[in-house]
């Protein structure tokens, strides 16, 4: 009879063979986009990496061409030296502009090599040029930066160059006249002293890498784009053209260092004084522009006393116009009043922004040991056609080198419309963004049992490659938590939104079953965020009756099953196990 017992609850138990493949590719600073045609998603990354997918599971990598001439692939250092478009109007009248974007990048290094500086492009399509657009940041030295337009009529290439879109460096002396700084503000004697700054023009004025182009909900086109110095700015394109907008004008704000509008530069939407700050990125989303900024250093970390080095982390601010203000859910504007690290171990970190998750390990089946998350970032997010909206980054490892690789997200809104992340990654889960408000995903009957719960909380010390771990909690019948942590949770009967309130902070995310992966167990699972911008996530790992929780294992041994159903002789490790048709929980 008790073999009978256990083998019908072992029939109940998820089986860990995996319904699904999930296949790797490196693509440093991916930027996603749909192409409808193919229904496939592509993704593209710095030093000319791509790649495509149709699951966001299973990617293959490739290789965007450039188009020079008539030179269907040619190399980098013949493909952006001269650009397809010459002119440029402003006011009905037309400027030459003939803008080798090699040359200028070499200013700042004599042995200056394009093809180690192709960073960070993004792609979308222009309906009234159809084409397919890349706007690709040419980077170079001393804040000698541009980014760039290419057209292609595939996606996947050929690209040429068009022109450039937007340029930084003209800190002193009469190289301006190689940019389109007179065309914008027109003729100049000399240089006008707010750019006349040398090398603290990372003071004031950003490094032109990091665009992000997008359609607002009227249709007009938008460019994000900087990379730390003097942050994050944002400029109105010509849809027609694909370029700057020249007919659009910028009033001078602000003085010094201070300048929040500049008339070259356009609008800063966010960091500023030289603080840690790139990679921006910008979706609606449910009623919301949500900029996405990556903060601190890329690297995975380690390094004492170099906080430029780890602690890569994706922070989130929003805005109900799309060149802002950004705020985030404590109120605190993206824009920075005075420098802060903003990021790392330092007290000095400004906690701005939603921390929407961070390096962590020992989570899920796959998280785990080297394979432990960290400097995570420069993402892009999208809210697909298929109802979902999902997050892509690259992300380095605990203990793997400097070696990356692509993690895809789904991300859910809660109730007061802030994003929060799922807490595994995407294998094919069928929730749909609207179904959280409109269904209860986990029947309240369900929730209670024992959960880990880990908090992504900010000023990890990655000088040290610290990461987030997750601890043992139980959300009770009741309504009570105790545990590690200790707390109140409620659902909202017939939606997903849970509340769950730990010490005396309330967090608001949803609940929805989720696949640890790479296996397909199912678990029960929660994400949420609370208003000073820290991020928890939880599953389910035990039934909240006929648990017991000891500390070391009783005499009887060999009644002791895993989940398979295997009998376990004399184990001694801590986890989940049948004894005597219960589970057991080895602590």
């Amino acid at each position: 009879m008790k073999k009978n017992l256990i083998l019908l609850l072992l029939a109940l138990l998820p089986i860990s063979v995996a319904a699904y493949t999930l296949g790797r590719v490196s693509v440093h600073d991916p930027s996603i986009v749909w192409e409808p045609n193919t229904q496939t998603y592509y993704i593209f990354g710095s030093h000319r990496a791509a790649a495509k997918t149709k699951d966001l599971m299973n990617w293959t990598a490739f290789t965007a061409p450039w188009k020079a001439g008539s030179n269907n692939d040619a190399a980098d250092n013949v493909s952006f030296t001269t650009p397809a478009v010459t002119k440029v109007k402003k006011g009905g009248q037309e400027y030459d502009f003939n803008f080798d974007a090699q040359a200028w990048s070499k200013r700042g290094n004599s042995g200056y090599n394009i093809g180690g500086n192709l960073w960070a492009p993004d792609v979308v399509y222009n309906k009234a040029m159809q084409k397919w657009c890349m706007y690709m940041s040419v980077n170079g030295d001393a804040w000698f930066s541009s980014i760039v337009l290419l057209t292609a009529d595939n996606i996947e290439g050929p690209y040429t160059y068009q022109a450039p879109v937007v340029i930084s460096g003209f800190k002193n002396g009469t190289s301006y006249k190689d940019t389109d700084l007179e065309i914008v503000i027109g003729e100049q004697a000399s240089l006008p002293e707010r750019y006349n700054v040398g090398n603290k023009w990372g003071e004031r004025y950003p490094n032109n890498i990091d665009p992000c182009v997008f359609y607002d909900e009227e249709g007009k086109l938008w460019m994000s784009y900087g990379s730390w110095s003097g942050g994050i700015w944002m400029l109105e394109l010509d849809e027609n053209t694909g370029l700057r907008d020249y007919d659009v004008d910028y009033e001078l704000v602000g003085e010094g260092n201070g300048i929040t509008v500049d008339p070259y530069f356009g609008k800063k939407i966010a960091g500023g004084y030289y603080a840690s700050g790139e990679a921006s990125y910008i979706e609606y989303i449910g009623g919301y522009y949500f900029l996405f900024v990556t903060n601190g250093g890329l690297a995975a970390g380690g390094v004492a006393n170099d906080y430029n080095n780890g602690g890569y982390q994706m922070r989130v601010f929003r805005s109900e116009k799309p060149d802002g203000p950004y705020v985030d859910a404590n109120g605190n504007e993206a824009i920075l009043p005075r420098y802060l690290l903003n990021f790392g171990a330092s007290e000095n970190d400004g906690n701005r922004g939603v921390n929407i998750f961070g390096a962590y390990g020992e989570w899920g089946n796959q998280t785990r040991k080297n394979y432990s998350e960290r400097s995570q970032g420069h993402n892009s997010i999208i809210a697909a056609e298929d109802g979902r909206t999902y997050l892509v980054y690259h992300t380095r490892f605990q203990n793997r080198g400097e070696g990356h690789e692509v993690r895809v997200h789904q991300v859910f809104q809660n109730e007061e419309g802030w994003l929060v992340a799922a807490p595994f990654e995407y294998t094919g889960e069928e929730v749909k963004s609207a179904d959280i408000a409109n269904s209860q995903q986990i029947a309240t009957g369900q929730i209670a049992g024992g959960y880990k719960l880990l908090i992504h909380n900010y000023k990890l010390d990655h000088t040290k490659k610290a990461l987030s771990k997750p601890v043992e909690i139980s959300l009770n019948a009741d309504g009570t938590i105790t545990g590690d942590n200790s707390g109140q949770w409620t659902i909202q009967e017939g939606k997903s939104y849970i509340n769950i309130t730990l010490g005396n902070t309330l967090y608001q995310g949803v609940m929805v079953e989720q696949t640890m992966e790479p296996s397909d167990d199912k678990v029960v699972a929660f994400t949420a965020m609370a208003k000073n911008g820290v991020s928890i996530w939880g599953y389910k790992y035990a039934e909240a009756t006929g648990i017991q929780r000891v500390t070391s294992r009783q005499s009887d041994d060999s009644d002791y099953y895993d989940l398979r159903g295997m009998k376990v002789a004399n184990p001694h490790k801590k986890g989940i196990y049948i004894k005597n048709g219960q589970k057991i929980v080895i602590k």
